[in-house]
């Protein structure tokens, strides 16, 4: 059944929030542009604090304004969305939003597909799916197409313990099957063609291993700061925030062998198994495996002269399996840098024959597309050479391309968890980088502080 041919009922906990606010809201005005939501779309935003469809959208509108706004289709948004206000510790709140959205599925129905995006702090998450399983919300009503399912933003977890109580919760409530955990960067147009690049290519198929790469490099920079989110950030940092989650699920696209199939099941089993195969950083490999650096107004920004939060992490790995074993591996992330980019960098191994170098570049931002870097020779009577891009362009070949999170929704009312980590995944990429956080937990003495604008070479 073709997604559109369901009835949409997505329930925004957080509409309030700063992400659901950044991407989501303006996610969905896109896709009802392009005519990609379903027609019978009903959204219910859920607010702790009095507020109404005016005031949650009226921010949406003023980052949207622009010589592409349509107010047609930005009122017709508003017109499907109703807001509710809950106290999330009160039960009699749950069981009165699951009544009011049963009558709404059977005014959209039948063959509704039931969303629950969380889009709330960390800290509440436990709370919150409980409630949602002990007062029903996990089950399907009579109108509905499919199991009810969640939508989770990261950061899954704190750390190993904590990530695997949220596993958990989920389960006990939902189950994996019912249960996406969104990593936007998974659903960004670069991401999803590594596979194809890979697996469809015969020219890469024969060289994408040890013997002819030599090095992978995965950097995630940004030219801002914290941008305000004090409380989130000095919680979570720049390892937790986009290299534990983001970076990894990226080096396992990159790296995984070839699925049985390129579907959700087999995909994840392939990550999985290239996860596993990493090896942890031990205790004793921390001071040099791993660099941390924090941007020198950082402190004053969240109003403490003592936070060991970094802003700038980078990590070398190891894979231990037979197709990358002495492979260089390198995660980095960081903020107020020189420069806004988000990139894998393939570096071949030179030969006797060929002494220069090839690079294959993956931009995800902020120009997504794919490079090769080669040497050709320079014009002129000397043989002098020089490195030449050959290079593709999504926003040059093929238009304008999805935002992340319009992937993310339609995923999700399919029931594709291609682009969703797995709970197993989860746990894993936690495994990897537990010894990095308990170490500069206990000590600052190797946090660098940088000036806002370095470059990471310099870190």
């Amino acid at each position: 059944m073709d997604y559109r041919d369901k009835s949409l009922l997505l329930v925004i906990f957080g509409i309030t929030g700063d992400l659901a606010q950044r991407k989501l809201l303006p996610a969905l005005y896109h896709l009802q542009q392009k005519g990609d939501l379903p027609p019978q779309t009903r959204i219910v935003g859920v607010s702790r604090r009095q507020t109404s469809v005016d005031q949650v959208f009226h921010p949406v509108q003023a980052a949207l304004d622009g010589n592409h706004f349509d107010q047609r289709v930005f009122d017709q948004v508003k017109t499907l969305t109703e807001i509710v206000t809950m106290d999330l510790s009160s039960v009699e709140a749950y069981q009165s939003l699951r009544h009011r959205l049963r009558d709404i599925s059977d005014e959209i129905g039948p063959g509704v597909s039931r969303l629950y995006y969380l889009s709330i702090p960390a800290e509440a998450f436990v709370s919150v799916v409980n409630q949602l399983g002990a007062t029903g919300h996990n089950e399907p009503f009579a109108t509905d197409i499919d199991q009810p399912r969640l939508l989770v933003e990261k950061p899954f977890g704190h750390n190993t313990a904590s990530a695997k109580e949220l596993v958990m919760v989920t389960e006990k409530n939902f189950g994996e099957q019912q249960t996406f955990r969104i990593d936007h960067y998974l659903a960004k147009e670069t991401a999803q063609n590594i596979l194809t690049f890979r697996f469809q290519n015969p020219l890469f198929q024969s060289i994408w291993n040890t013997r002819h790469i030599d090095a992978i490099t995965i950097a995630a920079h940004e030219t801002i700061g914290i941008e305000g989110r004090v409380a989130f950030y000095e919680q979570t940092g720049a390892l937790r925030d986009i290299l534990q989650s983001h970076l990894l699920q990226l080096l396992a696209l990159v790296t995984m062998e070839a699925p049985a199939q390129l579907d959700s099941t087999s995909i994840h089993r392939a990550k999985l198994r290239l996860l596993d195969s990493i090896e942890p950083i031990g205790p004793e490999e921390v001071n040099t495996t791993a660099v941390r650096g924090q941007y020198d107004t950082y402190r004053d920004e969240v109003n403490n002269q003592h936070s060991r939060t970094e802003t700038f992490a980078r990590l070398k790995l190891r894979i231990d399996n037979e197709q990358w074993r002495n492979v260089a591996i390198t995660l980095e992330t960081g903020k107020a840098l020189s420069e806004k980019l988000t990139e894998v960098a393939v570096h071949f191994r030179p030969t006797g024959q060929a002494s220069g170098s090839n690079v294959l570049l993956f931009r995800l931002q902020p120009k997504e597309g794919i490079t090769l870097l080669l040497q050709a020779k320079q014009p002129g009577l000397q043989n002098d050479t020089d490195i030449v891009e050959m290079d593709f362009d999504y926003k040059r070949s093929f238009g304008s391309t999805s935002e992340a999170y319009e992937r993310v929704i339609i995923d999700a009312i399919r029931g594709d968890q291609s682009l969703f980590a797995s709970s197993a995944e989860v746990l894993s990429s936690w495994r990897i980088v537990e010894n990095v956080i308990t170490t500069w937990a206990q000590s600052t003495k190797d946090l660098q502080k940088y000036p806002v604008g370095t470059d990471a070479k310099n870190l």
